[in-house]
């Protein structure tokens, strides 16, 4: 599919969403309620996925070289691993968690880290929380969006995923444009530290 049906196959679907409200990085009132992405394939989803762009996230200040592999279980659910390198100390760390869609064929999922500590301690971990896949194409890049909701406001994360570690440019234009017209922002996004990975992050 070209660049241009991409798009237009995209717009037919918002139309559908009824996407109304305008998303920034926090507001006031509930977290906007995205649709489920139509006729979405986890299976095409698993596999190694690198963070190439993310809004900022306090709590991933200092990660780089981010890459994630995403396999099903039985069940259906997302097994996620996350490696990732502490860009000021060059350690190197690894988190295991399970993302379980809201229902079967869901881009909307639940993801929770895998720990021992109650469900209600669990959720308020950092990387803990309800996530979509507002956007992929699956062989290049999926947009993958998270929000939290606080009393009377809300805010909200941004994650651009390649299978490699850069996205060219033309690719990149129609990331934008598809964020445009789901009213993010895409000068909320900050280029991922991708550079100097150890061998063994870069390995697939």
């Amino acid at each position: 599919m070209s660049g241009r049906e991409l798009i237009a196959a995209y717009k037919i679907w918002l139309l559908f969403g009824a996407l109304a409200e305008v998303v920034t990085g926090t507001g006031f009132g509930r977290c906007p309620a995205y649709p489920s992405l139509p006729n979405f394939n986890a299976q095409r989803m698993t596999g190694i996925w690198y963070e190439v762009e993310r809004s900022f996230y306090l709590v991933e200040i200092a990660a780089s070289c981010t890459r994630l592999n995403v396999t099903l279980n039985d069940r259906g659910y997302f097994q996620i691993t996350v490696d990732s390198v502490n860009r000021w100390t060059g350690s190197q760390s690894t988190s295991y968690g399970i993302g379980i869609p809201s229902y079967n064929g869901s881009s909307v999922f639940r993801y929770k880290l895998n720990n021992r500590m109650p469900y209600l301690i669990g959720r308020l971990l950092p990387g803990a929380g309800q996530y979509n896949i507002l956007f992929t194409d699956y062989d290049q890049f999926a947009l993958v969006w998270s929000c939290s909701s606080v009393s009377l406001a809300h805010s909200d994360r941004i994650w651009v995923l390649g299978r490699k570690q850069e996205i060219e440019a033309d690719v990149r234009v129609q990331i934008y444009a598809i964020m445009q017209e789901l009213r993010l922002d895409p000068d909320r996004l900050f280029i991922s530290k991708n550079t100097n990975c150890t061998d063994s992050l870069e390995a697939e």
